[in-house]
């Protein structure tokens, strides 16, 4: 390699952005699902904990506070939708921070694949958010059954990906 030779990447950002993030929507979600300062603050502490120390796994006690944070009030459609968005963001903020070593950059095309999982699978929570909590309100026999049937789907997808897994491998 010669002295005028460079390597150029697409944009980058820094881990920091990651993990700022990782707090961002930890006190975001705190804020909006949490009716409890204590609560909110406990949120915020296990978000800041994890993005100094990832390994620490903190950011899923934050996912705790916030499920706190939604038990101890009152049933809302709007508040259910964004505990399903926040909880999958913080998900997935927290796994890369596993990942993206402290003092690195990571290309936006690297965090890509990320978001599209992200967009897939709200585009599929979120209609499904919206009718539990209709049929919640609607009946109160009619939550069992909804978990039931998310339970048996559950089931159904994994042994599906299971039977398909098994078959690639040679």
């Amino acid at each position: 390699m010669s002295a005028n030779d460079a390597l150029q990447t697409g944009p980058a950002v820094s881990w920091l952005v990651v993990r700022g993030a990782l707090v961002v929507a930890v006190a975001i979600g705190a804020a909006a699902l949490c009716p409890l300062i204590g609560w909110q603050v406990a949120a915020v502490v296990l978000a800041i904990v994890a993005a100094a120390l990832p390994q620490t796994f903190a950011a899923w006690g934050s996912i705790g506070c916030l499920v706190i944070g939604m038990l101890i009030s009152e049933p809302d459609l709007g508040r259910a939708m964004l505990a399903v968005l926040v909880v999958q963001l913080i998900h997935m903020l927290m796994s890369l921070s596993l990942v993206i070593p402290a003092g690195s950059r990571v290309l936006i095309a690297a965090l890509r694949p990320s978001a599209l999982r992200l967009l897939v699978v709200q585009a599929i929570a979120q209609p499904v958010t919206v009718v539990v909590m209709a049929a919640a309100q609607g009946s109160a026999q009619t939550l069992p059954w909804a978990a039931v049937a998310g339970a048996g789907a559950v089931v159904a997808l994994t042994a599906t990906l299971l039977m398909r897994a098994s078959r690639r491998t040679p």
